[in-house]
């Protein structure tokens, strides 16, 4: 559950043109998107048993939206204004940057979800700082989880404005129930104040539920992860492949991470699994997961 929105991904584009101008880029598409809504797509394309909870717009957009992942995967209710809309605009160095209208994501709530709720092995929170209504409620949700005996798994992405103090202790005030942190290195360093990823990985680990794992999404380079309470840091490169789009690679990632946990596998097993998947969805297009 998260932001689950349109995605209009363009370019590349080598600048932003200056006002008033105009310039054309190669390629545009649409795609589901946002945090949420990529892991919902990957776990649909690996088979996963998960089911996703998510508002959406009385428009055009949201008529399109729901036509793209299988319906008895997703709950969807509808919402009075627009369905949200990122335009991912991609750069030749395989960058992205990200404007984003946040319409529909803006209802979802508390209130929404606890009458949805079912039971769940693992429930994925993705996309904190793109569901305004729900953050405040973020520590009654998690508890909410783990009280239905459920492991979390927390991915919030990057706030808006960046992580400041007042944010860094709420989230790491998050961390005690949750089981699995799947973030990306740059949010590692800011979120732990740490410089350098592995003293980033164990401050961070050691703030989890027990037991539970951090994991560090380094692109190109792979992942880093450690299990809170254990000192042995788990390291898996990323195979090297011609990149196409890498918009929704980590959200990916946390979908065939937390596919191979529900299969049982051992902690170095989902990281190859994961590292695998992420990397031939971001070198084929049309994407392909397996």
């Amino acid at each position: 559950m998260g932001n689950v929105n349109l995605d209009l991904i363009v370019g590349p584009l080598g600048e932003w043109p200056a006002e008033g101008t105009e310039t054309l880029v190669r390629t545009a598409r649409w795609r589901v998107g946002g945090n949420a809504g990529n892991a919902a797509l990957a776990c649909a394309g690996l088979g996963t048993a998960a089911h996703t909870l998510s508002p959406v717009g009385r428009d055009l957009g949201g008529e399109w939206l729901r036509a793209q992942l299988p319906p008895d995967t997703v709950t969807w209710w509808e919402v009075d204004g627009p369905t949200s809309l990122s335009v991912a605009v991609t750069h030749p160095s395989g960058e992205r940057s990200f404007i984003t209208q946040l319409g529909h994501l803006g209802t979802l709530s508390w209130a929404d979800l606890a009458p949805r709720l079912g039971p769940a092995r693992i429930t994925l929170l993705a996309g904190a700082f793109f569901t305004p209504a729900l953050r405040p409620d973020y520590p009654r949700l998690i508890a909410a989880r783990r009280a239905d005996g459920g492991a979390v798994a927390l991915d919030p992405g990057w706030p808006d404005g960046g992580f400041t103090p007042q944010v860094r202790a709420e989230v790491l005030g998050w961390l005690p129930g949750v089981d699995h942190l799947l973030i990306n290195e740059a949010e590692g360093l800011a979120l732990s104040g740490e410089a350098d990823p592995r003293p980033a990985l164990a401050a961070l680990a050691a703030l989890l539920a027990p037991g539970g794992v951090a994991a560090l999404k380094c692109g190109a380079r792979g992942v880093l992860a450690r299990r809170q309470g254990c000192a042995e840091v788990h390291e898996l490169a990323a195979p090297t492949v011609r990149v196409i789009d890498t918009v929704g690679a980590g959200d990916t990632w946390n979908a065939a991470y937390l596919h191979a946990v529900l299969r049982g596998e051992a902690l170095d097993t989902a990281l190859r699994f994961a590292v695998e998947v992420a990397s031939r969805a971001v070198s084929t297009d049309p994407r392909v997961f397996v």
